[in-house]
C-alpha cells in the first residue's frame, strides 16, 4: 500500500532551534508515524525571512527532529525548500499526483488547518487525503493572535477565490 505523510514546515530560529509550532507539528507526526510506520514522509520548508534564516533548509531540522526519535532516514522522500504554505503544496503537488497514494495525510497546526485545507484543495485537490491537526501548546495570548491572523488570511483567500 502506498501511503504518504506531509508535515508542513514552521519557524526555527537563526541557530536552527525549532519553534514550539514546529515541535508541535513534528511531535504529532512522530506519534502518527510510530503507529503507522509504513508511510513515507515529506517535511516541507526551506528558507525565508519569517521562518528560517540559517544556511540549512528548515526540512533538515525537521528530519533531524524525527530521526533523533528513531524515524529511519529511509522513511523520507525528497523534501521541498518551500517558503510558505502555498509553496508547500505547489512543490509537493507532483509527488502526490504522480505517486497516487492510497492515502495522503497532511499534518499542520490546529490553528493553521482551515487555511491549509483550503490551499490544499485549491492547489493539489487529490481526493484521498486526511488532515490531522497538531494540537498547539502555545500560550493563549500567542495562540489568539495566530487564530486571528489565520482567520483573516483564509477570508482573504476565499474572497479572492483561492489560489490558481
Amino acid at each position: 500500500m502506498n501511503k504518504l505523510l506531509i508535515v508542513l514546515g514552521a519557524p526555527n530560529d537563526h541557530m536552527g532551534n525549532l519553534s514550539q509550532i514546529a515541535k508541535d507539528r513534528l511531535t504529532c507526526a512522530y506519534h502518527f508515524y510510530s503507529a503507522n510506520n509504513d508511510f513515507k514522509i515529506i517535511c516541507t520548508g526551506g528558507f525565508g525571512q519569517h521562518f528560517n534564516t540559517t544556511d540549512q533548509p528548515h526540512y533538515d531540522y525537521a528530519k533531524r527532529y524525527l530521526t533523533d526519535r528513531n524515524v529511519p532516514t529511509e522513511a523520507f522522500l525528497g523534501c521541498p525548500p518551500s517558503s510558505n504554505t502555498i509553496e508547500d503544496f505547489r512543490m509537493t503537488r507532483d509527488q502526490v499526483l504522480e505517486g497516487q497514494p492510497d492515502i495522503l495525510v497532511v499534518i499542520t497546526s490546529d490553528f493553521h488547518l482551515p487555511r491549509a485545507r483550503f490551499l490544499y484543495h485549491s492547489i493539489i485537490g487529490y481526493p484521498r487525503v486526511v488532515f490531522i491537526p497538531a494540537p498547539s501548546t502555545l500560550p493563549d495570548e500567542q495562540l489568539s493572535g495566530l487564530l486571528a491572523h489565520e482567520a483573516r488570511a483564509l477570508q482573504k483567500l476565499q474572497e479572492s477565490d483561492g489560489i490558481k
